[in-house]
């Protein structure tokens, strides 16, 4: 099985999202993985930076990980969505 090594293809900013870091592992994909954890960090410019905290298994290269507004502080923004890059 596949564990996500790196992401890529972030969404867009949205100025709903609070600033903030959120640890979540409530999510949904396009591919079969499951397990993994991500800290999501929301800047004062409503800039968005993905890491994987732990990896999961299950992935594929190019699955789409989506995160709803309610992991996210909740402030009104659009879902987030990432691609996993690099799986080992």
């Amino acid at each position: 099985m596949s564990s996500i090594e790196t992401v890529d293809n972030i969404s867009s900013a949205d100025i709903l999202r609070p600033v903030g870091t959120h640890i979540v592992s409530s999510f949904t994909t396009n591919g079969s993985g499951t397990g993994a954890t991500f800290e999501v960090i929301i800047g004062g410019d409503s800039a968005v930076n993905v890491s994987v905290i732990s990896k999961g298994s299950g992935y594929a290269t190019n699955d789409t990980i989506t995160i709803t507004d309610a992991y996210l502080g909740n402030g009104g923004g659009a879902s987030l969505t990432f691609d996993v890059n690099e799986v080992s």
